[in-house]
């Protein structure tokens, strides 16, 4: 049941894609290092971990122990850095690079890699046009780990995911390097490659999307429209049937502009403003960005609203000089150095800097005893305690991947696959569900309370829902006391079912849902709930709350909830953004804020479209003409 070693991981995964050491560490790592990780003799890190499970075509998520604490600081900045920079939050993401520059990246050179592909993705979609610049930095960032790279035959290579990314990046800006034809061998040999690896769905639909992007930029270029409009649209529509917003901008602004190459001028205007105004209600430079693009090379004409609205300007960040990666470790250390940070070290570390108790920690999860076992590394946890340790310490454990037995392996993958299926039908939720529920021992709290809290959806009567909500608490919390909410440290199963009781509540006592969003909001001020945490739950919290505040006709507060530090969260999921948006421009008009009522409809109104929630969209411009004589 406990989280297995990494290098026996890695040499299984090794002999079962019939690769030699030679082969599995050519340009990753020497053979005589991958000997010693293989025989545990050597430590190998995360970002080592992923290259070489990359490299045999396994499941290549990353395992978390750490040289130091150093290179775990660097690793999760650059998690967050990412997370900032695919909501277009650019400041943000900048301010998390420079850190992990200041740190000299740890001495690791796949930190070093991965922080020059978050960088030439930065310039780029900062509206940089040096794309020479961006061209060498990507191809700087892959040769550290592919020196002998052909661009023109990829058949016999093995790619990390950051290697994929980098090569979708570089095909992208071939195109505005004059060298189309090989941005288009490029993207159609990684088009069968993302297909055939072993890849989870959404990892293989979010690179597959990317690709398209380039793909129908070279089919505009080379006028075969059709085909353009086709490649675009199906990955527009599978990201938002996944839910996923991290290319969902500019994939909806080329399908606008394959639109227009195929003549329909009304599609292609619509969908330049859904793209323009949902930008914009991000505070996203992309709005300015696209609407350069249509002025300069269209004859859409721009709307006489959009004209008058204040540009949001495209930031120019400071090109960091590219320096030699040879210098830089390959990510191995010495597995019995005193500051390695294994997943017991890190738990310990984590709690005490945030000067947590070990009761506090391990409440209804284990043991005082069992605890200081896994912090002492005498005991090492099984997946689902990990998980919910490290979120109970405000660490998002979903940028990890956790290896257990095999029966621990189904019922990690059953519950992944539940956690995607809202968009399957009642019935096959509901089916999954009770096969998770046969393989569970009833001594489980963690998993039990999983199945408990996802039960209460196919519940009837809020009464019955809430009592469900509030069994599945006390499997881990039995005293919980929302007024003394600061004094506990929370998993995501733990808040998301604190959210739904809130929720449930909005009906048979307002006061009490208002109180139980209202302390949710405290928490995540504690300093240890940070981005990469908050950004799992908070935004559901928030689209919610605001949902229950209209319920209740308390428009004054509902219009003054969209803070700065809301904004920031929910500025990371548009489809939350979107949601929230629907209650808040109701709200403006019933508190007579008519302008802005009218801008932030509008970007509601096009967030939905974009969405594909259409009857929302309508709704939107149906209740502001009908209740302000708002026309939007």
């Amino acid at each position: 049941m406990a989280v297995r070693n990494a290098g026996k991981i890695i040499r299984e995964a090794r002999l079962k894609a019939g690769l030699t050491q030679e082969q599995m560490s050519e340009d990753i790592c020497s053979v005589l290092t991958l000997s010693r990780i293989e025989n545990n003799s050597a430590g190998v890190s995360p970002s080592l971990f992923q290259a070489l499970m990359s490299r045999a075509g396994a499941p290549r998520n990353i395992f978390p122990v750490f040289p130091n604490r150093k290179d775990f600081d660097c690793f999760y900045t650059l998690k967050r850095a990412r997370l900032y920079l695919e909501s277009w939050q650019l400041q943000e993401a900048y301010d998390e690079l420079l850190k992990v520059k200041n740190a000299d990246f740890s001495n690791n050179k796949f930190h070093y890699q991965e922080w020059l592909y978050l960088q030439g993705c930065l310039q780029s979609r900062s509206g940089s046009c040096e794309h020479q610049l961006i061209y060498e930095i990507f191809i700087s960032a892959l040769i550290i780990t592919k020196p002998n790279i052909d661009f023109s035959d990829l058949s016999n290579e093995l790619f990390s995911d950051i290697e994929l990314e980098l090569l979708i990046e570089i095909s992208n800006e071939l195109l505005y390097l004059s060298q189309s034809d090989l941005s288009y061998i490029i993207c159609s040999q990684l088009e069968s490659y993302i297909n055939n690896a072993e890849l989870s769905f959404i990892e293989r639909d979010r690179l597959l999307s990317r690709n398209a992007i380039a793909r129908t930029k070279y089919l505009l270029y080379t006028h075969d429209y059709n085909k353009a409009l086709e490649t675009i649209n199906e990955y527009r529509h599978l990201m938002v049937v996944n839910s996923e917003n991290t290319s969902l901008l500019e994939l909806n602004f080329w399908t606008a502009m394959s639109y227009y190459y195929c003549g329909n001028i009304e599609k292609a205007h619509q969908m330049f403003n859904d793209t323009f105004y949902s930008a914009r209600a991000i505070e996203s430079c992309y709005a300015t960005t696209c609407l350069k693009f249509v002025s300069e090379n269209t004859s859409i004409v721009i709307d006489d609203y959009i004209k008058s609205l204040p540009p949001i300007n495209c930031k120019t960040f400071k090109y960091e000089k590219i320096t030699d990666s040879l210098s830089l470790s390959d990510g191995t250390y010495d597995l019995f150095s005193p500051d390695v940070l294994t997943l017991g070290r890190l738990i310990y570390v984590l709690r005490k800097e945030q000067n947590i108790s070990q009761a506090v920690l391990c409440q209804g999860l284990c043991s005082k005893s069992k605890l200081s076992k896994i912090e002492n590394d005498q005991l090492q946890p099984d997946i689902f305690l990990s998980e919910a340790l490290l979120q109970r310490l405000g660490v998002s454990e979903r940028v990890f991947s956790f290896w257990g037995n095999s029966n621990y392996k189904i019922l990690y993958e059953l519950k992944s696959k539940i956690l995607n299926s809202k968009l399957t039908s009642l019935k096959e939720q509901f089916a999954l569900l009770k096969q998770f529920k046969e393989l569970l021992s009833e001594n489980n709290n963690i998993l039990l309370q999983f199945y408990y809290a996802l039960s209460y959806d196919f519940l009837d009567e809020s009464e019955r829902r809430i009592a469900t909500l509030q069994n599945a608490l006390n499997l881990t919390l039995p005293d919980f006391d929302i007024l003394n909410i600061n004094n506990y440290r929370l998993s995501l199963i733990e808040l998301g079912i604190i959210g739904n009781i809130a929720y449930e509540y909005r009906e048979i006592s307002p006061s009490k849902s208002n109180l139980y969003f209202s302390k949710l909001l405290e928490y995540r001020n504690l300093s240890s709930v940070n981005i990469m945490f908050q950004s799992l739950v908070y935004p559901i919290f928030i689209y919610k709350y605001a949902h229950s505040l209209y319920h209740q006709k308390y428009y004054l507060q509902l219009s003054n909830l969209y803070t700065f530090s809301v904004a920031r969260i929910l500025k990371i999921h548009l489809d939350s953004l979107g949601f929230f948006t629907l209650f808040f421009v109701q709200a403006l008009g019933e508190c007579n804020d008519y302008k802005k009522a009218f801008y932030y409809g509008k970007c509601a109104a096009s967030i939905e479209r974009m969405l594909e929630l259409h009857s929302n969209a309508l709704s939107i411009a149906s209740t502001l003409k009908s209740d302000f004589d708002i026309e939007i």
